[in-house]
């Protein structure tokens, strides 16, 4: 549909980082006006939007959800062309913004049979805040939900394929900044100071073998270094400052939650031993997305339904998406809708969104409204 494209198009031209998406949410705005929703709340948990559809029977509320950020970070990009800027949306979020936007158009045109259709368009997903700030939000207290929905584009999968997985579909998550504070002194008298160094060596290899011993771990937790930082940019001081930044991730939220506490412990013990003060912080926290098995078998039979093909997984994904917060609700479920066999990446900077995927975003969720009620 010609319209969802254009709206796409301009959804990615004026992508916004998370949490930033002030002129995003007067574009989704202006376009849901027009479909004359029963309930329009245009800001909630920051920049996120919520439209209502009421039912003609009672039945179940279903909401539906799509990400509307760009990146949570600014995008170096090696190549650039007129529609594209630092902020695009190379993880797909304006093509379901446009599923979402769609949806509304077809129920403006025909309300559901039974029960309400919510449709969330949810700020600040890539670090990890923006279901939260929605959830804990005194707009959506008020809702009533009884089970909720999100998809994902994925490229490397058949195109218009539906990706399910009972259980864990994608992983929990979470960012540990590590900071050691010693004391600096001139490079000619190191021992008159309090280098971290030595903190940082001993523990970058104590990580290490974390790292091969999670290998074996039934919910391929995983620990990645992906920041170190050691003193300033000089010759004539030695470091009296220190940050390790690490990413850890498990298919088990307790599994996450036990290795998060034991990598502190071990930077508590080291820093103490070495005399250095030692704080810490938690970013970009996720939970584990889990699938109800119920919703799981209806997305299949709305797939089937429609004659799409449908590719049951095996293992989660280990990448993350705060989706899963909301399976802490009511019975939820994330599914994978493909892009392409050879598409690019997600956050590669020449990905772009599938304009074909659009029309089947909105059936599939249609088909799968329906078969709840």
């Amino acid at each position: 549909m010609k319209v969802l494209e254009s709206l796409r198009h301009k959804l990615n031209i004026n992508a916004e980082l998370s949490g930033q998406e002030k002129k995003t949410n007067k574009i989704i705005n202006a376009f849901l006006e027009k479909t004359n929703p029963d309930v329009h709340l245009k800001n909630i948990g920051g920049y996120g939007i919520i439209v209502i559809f009421k039912g003609k029977e009672t039945g179940k509320n279903i909401l539906i959800r799509a990400d509307i950020d760009g990146l949570n970070i600014p995008l170096v990009e090696s190549r650039k062309t007129k529609d594209q800027s630092q902020y695009s949306h190379r993880c797909g979020h304006d093509g379901h913004t446009a599923i979402l936007c769609g949806l509304a158009m077809r129920y403006g045109k025909k309300r559901p049979e039974k029960g309400d259709v919510i449709l969330l368009f949810q700020p600040a997903e890539e670090n990890g805040e923006g279901a939260l700030a929605v959830i804990n939000d005194s707009q959506f207290k008020e809702l009533k939900i009884d089970v909720a929905f999100a998809l994902h584009n994925l490229p490397g999968y058949a195109k218009h394929q539906i990706v399910l997985k009972k259980g864990c579909f994608a992983s929990a998550s979470q960012g540990l900044k590590l900071v050691f504070e010693g004391a600096t002194s001139h490079a000619s008298q190191p021992e008159k100071g309090n280098n971290p160094q030595i903190v940082v060596t001993t523990l970058l290899d104590a990580f290490q073998k974390k790292y091969e011993n999670l290998k074996k771990d039934k919910y391929n937790t995983i620990l990645t270094v992906t920041h170190v930082s050691i003193g300033e940019k000089t010759f004539g001081v030695t470091p009296g400052y220190a940050e390790i930044w690490i990413t850890l991730r498990s298919q088990d939220n307790n599994a996450l939650n036990k290795l998060t506490e034991s990598t502190i412990a071990l930077c508590e013990y080291v820093a103490h031993e070495f005399k250095l003060r030692f704080s810490y912080s938690i970013h970009e926290a996720f939970e584990a997305t889990i699938n109800s098995v119920e919703e799981v078998e209806t997305v299949e039979k709305a797939a089937k339904e429609l004659k799409l093909s449908v590719n049951m997984i095996n293992a989660p994904f280990p990448w993350s998406e705060d989706f899963g917060r909301f399976g802490t609700l009511c019975p939820a479920c994330l599914f994978g809708l493909g892009c392409g066999l050879e598409h690019e990446p997600l956050h590669s900077p020449i990905y772009e969104f599938e304009d074909e995927i659009i029309d089947t975003g909105i059936d599939i969720f249609e088909k799968l409204i329906y078969l709840c009620n």
